[in-house]
């Protein structure tokens, strides 16, 4: 075996035990057992405005009056990336 192959299958390895906590970790969210704090997304009241914004690890993305729209749409995107991390479709974007 040359170093290469034992660093593609340790590569392989990796891959698939990060699947499998993302896997792990979707079915939790949707039993709403994940903690917050392991999620990209969330929401939060502002002080200043009383709007509540939607925040990918502390940026805010977007603002709103509803809590539950706040709330659907961050449990919608924290779904959608649990997935594509289960799904191995994981391109370093800067946003993990």
């Amino acid at each position: 075996m040359m170093d290469g192959d034992y660093m593609t299958d340790e590569k392989e390895e990796l891959d698939e035990i990060r699947r499998k906590k993302a896997e792990k970790m979707l079915q939790a969210h949707h039993k709403g057992e994940a903690p917050p704090e392991m999620l990209d997304w969330s929401f939060r009241r502002s002080n200043e405005s009383g709007f509540f914004e939607i925040v990918q690890k502390d940026n805010m993305v977007a603002v709103t009056q509803d809590p539950n729209w706040a709330s659907l749409v961050t449990d919608l995107l924290n779904s959608l990336t649990l997935a594509k991390q289960v799904v191995g479709d994981e391109e370093d974007d800067g946003t993990r």
